[in-house]
């Protein structure tokens, strides 16, 4: 089964990212585990840390966007960049889009914006857990208030553009200030449900019923605490999005070598999933969806011709 997973660190987690080409003992991603699991497609995160703010979270971001950008440019026989819709057709190697987590290198600035999108990003997860120029996480609390103008001008360039806008992170009011605006559809990466698992990272029911209506994906992920257990409970999640969603508003965002111990332990493991979701009755077809057809769909609508 083919796998298209909506997130991992690993190109900010790893020193050095040329051992990516070979089988890791150690981490959770690498480019031989990923093709053994069958992946094929792979949303690759740019995390700035909190720590770094205004020109240091610019230069912390474009510093690991050129070393990423060297690696796909040294590793050409293995992955390249997907920067269109054209480009999501798999030619046997690993397609990688890149993704800005957390919107301070930004700045604030829409020209920032353009510049990012001109080196290769196509994704922006418009917060990490703190507040930024554009809006507040989750990490915020009871104190985060919604899309700033400066927020609400960078959703509209990277619709304009050809971004894809994630969800994960934001804070509930931030949230539902970007579905206001939102002309096209978004995504969340690596978010569970709340209803199944009552953690701050998960979303609402709302929430994902938001992201289904307007034609977004709700991308299930393997780390522990969003989950709340083990494989079983991830299960669960899923059960519970078919119910409130469907099978077409479904994905995977494994959010690989960003957190211990996922319950689907590697990037060698989505065949583990697949039976397990056998095992309990899921078909192919929805599998399919699960696994990479519903992000195809997602990025075929949003991506630049």
């Amino acid at each position: 089964m083919a796998v298209f997973d909506a997130h991992n660190d690993s190109l900010t987690e790893r020193e050095d990212l040329s051992i990516l080409t070979q089988r890791l003992n150690d981490g959770h991603w690498d480019l031989v585990r990923f093709a053994e699991g069958g992946g094929r497609w792979q949303i690759a995160a740019i995390f700035t840390p909190p720590r770094f703010s205004g020109i240091e979270a610019i230069a912390y971001a474009l510093h690991h966007l050129e070393r990423a950008l060297e690696w796909v440019e040294q590793n050409r026989d293995k992955v390249r960049l997907i920067l269109s819709k054209r480009d999501l057709k798999h030619d046997g190697r690993i397609g990688i889009l890149l993704s800005l987590e957390g919107a301070s290198p930004l700045m604030g600035r829409v020209d920032f914006l353009r510049l990012f999108f001109r080196l290769g990003i196509r994704c922006l997860t418009l917060t990490w857990n703190h507040r930024n120029e554009l809006a507040d996480g989750v990490g915020v609390g009871e104190a985060a208030g919604g899309l700033t103008e400066a927020g609400k001008a960078v959703v509209a360039e990277c619709e304009r553009l050809g971004i894809a806008i994630d969800v994960s992170h934001l804070s509930e009011r931030s949230f539902w200030s970007l579905m206001q605006v939102a002309h096209k559809p978004v995504f969340a990466s690596h978010s569970n449900f709340r209803t199944v698992c009552d953690h701050p990272r998960n979303l609402t029911d709302e929430q994902a019923k938001a992201i289904a209506e307007k034609g977004g994906v709700v991308c299930l992920t393997f780390v522990p605490s969003f989950v709340g257990g083990d494989l079983t409970k991830f299960l669960s999640h899923y059960e519970h999005g078919i119910k409130l969603v469907g099978a077409r508003a479904l994905g995977l965002g494994s959010d690989f070598d960003g957190c211990g111990d996922p319950v689907v332990p590697n990037a060698s493991s989505f065949p583990q999933l697949a039976n397990a979701l056998r095992e309990v009755g899921v078909s192919k077809t929805n599998t399919r969806k699960l696994f990479h057809a519903n992000l195809l769909r997602y990025f075929r609508r949003i991506l630049p011709s």
